[in-house]
């Protein structure tokens, strides 16, 4: 542990706010840095990087001792694992972007209209998901405290506009920084301070990537929906099925790698006994 300690003291050449270098016509800020007063300052805690840019300035940047972990952005395509379902609407709790873990808790929300692409008002959450499903979805809003910095991003900056347009653009952007989530949307009790990210599975490579079958002989789990079990194989868009019992459930399928397909099909026990 203080081998470890020390070989990373050893790699870091700069601390968050550390003097790298004036910014002049030969010298330039790079990645992870910032221009203060002149004075080329790091953000971040990393090794110091010099290259030189084809008009002969130097760029300085920071290479970082650990990447950040990404947060989800509108149009993010994320991992997420249903936590509960209604009839209009299946909460889930957001785990990744790609495989990269998420860097704290999030939570999303799938209304009815936004499982499928088409006959979006007959859409139903019961017959979509179930809870303890891998799913894969796209972004399409932020609802939340946070939300009034996503809702506004695309109206121009108000000193670019006349006055009049200016002062719309301010007080448009003041009300979406205002607006809090309402008891419509599901977002209620110690939820509403929280963030919540409204997802889509409304296309093909988006819907359930790994679902997990219920239990025989699991009494009221049988109609609650049990959170473990075999994990199930795709036969189409709208069902998969249980490789033991053969029995079929119903999902919004999305459009599975066959990498995945070869390790559910050859290793059921390893992936169940896992979960």
């Amino acid at each position: 542990m203080i081998r470890r300690c020390v070989r990373s003291l050893v790699q870091v050449e700069g601390l968050g706010g550390t003097f790298l270098g004036f910014k002049d016509e030969k010298t330039v800020e790079g990645d992870f840095t910032h221009v203060h007063c002149g004075k080329i300052l790091s953000t971040v805690a990393g090794r110091v990087n010099k290259s030189s840019e084809a008009d002969s300035r130097v760029r300085i940047s920071v290479l970082p001792v650990r990447k950040a972990c990404p947060t989800p952005d509108i149009g993010s395509i994320v991992i997420a694992k249903v936590a509960s379902i209604t009839r209009r609407f299946a909460r889930c709790d957001l785990v990744g972007i790609g495989d990269r873990p998420l860097a704290g808790k999030f939570r999303g929300m799938i209304r009815r209209e936004d499982i499928r692409a088409t006959q979006r008002d007959r859409a139903d959450p019961t017959l979509s998901f179930r809870p303890g499903d891998l799913i894969r979805a796209r972004v399409i809003n932020i609802v939340g405290s946070n939300s009034g910095a996503y809702a506004s991003t695309c109206l121009p900056e108000a000193e670019a506009c006349c006055p009049e347009v200016g002062a719309v653009i301010a007080a448009t952007r003041a009300v979406a920084g205002a607006v809090q989530p309402s008891p419509a949307h599901g977002v209620t009790g110690s939820s509403a301070a929280m963030t919540t990210y409204l997802l889509s599975t409304a296309e093909e490579e988006l819907g359930v990537v790994l679902g997990l079958g219920r239990p025989p002989l699991s009494g009221t789990a049988n109609v609650l929906g049990a959170t473990s079990g075999c994990p199930l194989l795709p036969t189409s868009w709208t069902e998969m099925i249980c490789p033991r019992t053969l029995v079929r459930f119903p999902r919004k399928v999305a459009r599975v790698p066959d990498e995945l397909l070869k390790v559910l099909l050859c290793n059921p026990e390893e992936i169940n006994s896992s979960e």
